[in-house]
């Protein structure tokens, strides 16, 4: 008896390590091919109507900072496809100054041809720390 219940304890320990073990990578993200996907601080919008156009706000205005581009006065705005390719890539002036007098959070209007905007699923921009993006909405 005294060797079943020896067997029954190491496998609950065994059990219950590896059961911690996945609650730690379902916490930490389970990897990193997702990386791109965890970058934030940006809404990405179709300007209403017929324009072919996005509008990117930078949701928390503190990071509409020279500061946040290492002093740049530009950053480069990539949007990409479902799959990751860039469909649209161009500099922008940083920081964003448009808000419509204060009344919007800090964005900018990026035009591109109907094509192009049919296909972005995601922007964002490039040479930021923090990295900023967002999905089309």
């Amino acid at each position: 008896m005294q060797k079943a219940s020896r067997t029954r304890l190491v496998a609950l320990v065994l059990l219950l390590a590896v059961a911690a073990l996945l609650v730690i990578v379902a916490l930490a993200g389970g990897g990193g091919e997702d990386r791109p996907e965890r970058a934030a601080g940006l809404r990405v919008e179709r300007t209403p109507g017929d324009l072919p156009e996005l509008i990117i706000y930078v949701e928390d205005r503190s990071l509409n900072d020279a500061a946040t581009a290492g002093g740049a006065t530009s950053v480069v705005v990539e949007c990409v496809d479902a799959e990751g390719r860039v469909v649209w890539s161009r500099p922008e002036r940083w920081p964003f100054t448009d808000t419509d007098d204060g009344t919007l959070d800090p964005h900018a209007h990026i035009g591109m041809n109907e094509a192009a905007v049919e296909r972005i699923a995601r922007c964002r921009l490039t040479g930021t720390d923090p990295p900023l993006g967002g999905r089309l909405l």
